[in-house]
């Protein structure tokens, strides 16, 4: 698989208008730093290993007593790569009334099956978007018209549960739908399974994870993107949605800490030659370090790192504003290499409604023809839930869980996200992106979602400097 999703046009510097000089840009920086920051969380991960083999048998529910927390039946389901399905959700929350209707609690029993060594739920997932776009001159230039449009942001079904005695249950799931955001190149209307994986448990060191899942890189593709605060991802040049691989994960030192290792390669699913088809390294490590009583107020940390091999002697790097629609504002090209090596920083605050979160990714490409050129990515983001609630934090993974409405009429959310993707260095011209956006979300219950975000998108790029204006409203529904 591509370490990005890959196709598209190569960029270079005669892709500038005539006439433009390019600026001389200091010399990137060597990655001494960064691999001080990979040394460090190699011996967390050995540390993680340590607390693991000492610690104590634990239950394998999230956050103590916080009812707002998906409740999973193993340890398996708990460490397991899995979106947070409604169907996850404590009795308690099962039995909150609102406002606006939902579908009957006999649903969710016509479409289960609960017997002694297997068991399966059916679920839903649809994230509907509007996009419309709004550009000067210059972004027509540089990235053509974008058209407004509706877009299948995501329409997933999934069958998941567990097979096995309770001493030694496997998780699995199952998730088939449409998914442009990881469409191939020249598939607009892609449907396959996004998600097909199994977890085993294996005692002390955790849960061991195989099949198509998420690669354990960069908050915003681990977390739930359906529940992050902004509308959408930001980093995506610098991951891979979903990659066919083994995966370690744990929760330890009282689920004050995780550490998640894992190894890719798609070759056998896509037909590409084993020597041809880039291996992936990815790792991350997750420290709480600090959280209250009720859990409405806590501080997470993180550090990640993720390698990634060149497919047919190229990397490729790329992203877009929105998830499945428009075209690439920022593009390297394919890049002669033998891969690309990224690291990651990530916090999470967050203060009884108000809470941040924002990461930094920097990404060294080890080039062949060129000198070795390197990118990076951050972005900040803020939510404000304004009728008091909270997301809450979910210790077996290392992330922030959706909000639990309180109130009959649902609850509000404000949202706001600044992020920046520089692509430019060297002889790569990539373009340099700057992103802001604003948008309310409304939850009406706990599965429906009704929410619009909009800002302004400005792209140095070709010697031109590009602005546009979106706005995206989204209706969402989670069974």
């Amino acid at each position: 698989m591509s370490a990005s999703r890959g196709g598209g046009i190569n960029i270079d510097v005669s892709a500038h208008a005539p006439g433009v000089e390019d600026a001389p840009r200091a010399a990137s920086p060597e990655p001494h730093g960064m691999c001080r920051i990979a040394l460090v969380v190699v011996w967390l991960i050995l540390l993680g290993a340590i607390g693991a083999m000492s610690q104590q048998p634990a239950s394998p529910h999230a956050g103590g007593t916080d009812l707002n927390l998906p409740q999973p039946e193993s340890k398996a389901d708990a460490l397991a790569p899995s979106p947070q399905l409604t169907r996850k959700d404590s009795e308690a929350v099962k039995k909150k009334e609102y406002t606006t209707p939902d579908l009957s609690s006999r649903i969710e029993k016509w479409t289960s099956y609960r017997g002694k060594y297997f068991t399966t739920e059916l679920g839903v997932a649809a994230l509907i978007d509007y996009d419309s776009f709004s550009q000067d001159a210059e972004s027509k230039k540089q990235i053509g018209v974008q058209d407004d449009q509706w877009d299948t942001r995501s329409m997933r079904f999934f069958a998941s549960g567990g097979i096995g005695p309770k001493s030694y249950r496997v998780s699995y799931l199952a998730a088939y739908g449409f998914n442009g955001f990881d469409a191939p190149e020249n598939h607009k209307n892609y449907w396959s399974f996004t998600d097909l994986f199994a977890t085993f448990p294996a005692g002390k060191l955790g849960a061991l994870t195989y099949g198509k899942q998420k690669e354990t890189f960069v908050y915003e593709m681990i977390g739930d993107a359906a529940y992050l605060y902004q509308s959408e991802r930001n980093l995506t040049p610098f991951f891979t949605s979903r990659n066919v691989g083994l995966m370690l994960a744990n929760s330890v030192f009282k689920k004050r800490m995780t550490y998640t290792a894992g190894w890719f390669n798609d070759w056998y699913v896509t037909g590409t030659p084993f020597d041809k088809s880039g291996n992936q390294f990815t790792s991350r490590v997750t420290g709480l370090l600090s959280i209250n009583e009720d859990g409405s107020k806590y501080f997470h940390i993180a550090a990640s790192g993720r390698y990634a091999g060149a497919t047919n002697g190229y990397v490729q790097l790329r992203g877009r504003p929105l998830g499945n629609v428009g075209d690439y504002f920022t593009d390297t090209g394919k890049i002669p290499a033998t891969g690309q090596t990224d690291f990651g920083l990530e916090a999470l605050w967050n203060y009884n409604s108000f809470s941040i979160l924002s990461e930094f990714v920097r990404a060294y490409v080890q080039g062949t023809q060129f000198p070795s050129p390197s990118f990076y990515g951050f972005y900040v983001a803020g939510s404000w839930v304004i009728t008091g609630e909270h997301h809450p934090y979910d210790r077996n993974v290392g992330y922030a869980r959706r909000i639990i409405p309180q109130h009959h009429f649902g609850a509000v959310e404000l949202t706001a996200m600044f992020g920046r993707n520089d692509l430019d260095d060297k002889s790569i011209h990539g373009g340099i992106s700057d992103k802001t956006f604003f948008g309310v979300n409304w939850l009406l219950n706990r599965r429906l979602k009704l929410g619009v975000a909009g800002g302004v998108v400005t792209l140095d790029r070709a010697g031109l400097n590009g602005t546009t204006w979106i706005v995206q409203p989204r209706i969402q529904y989670i069974f």
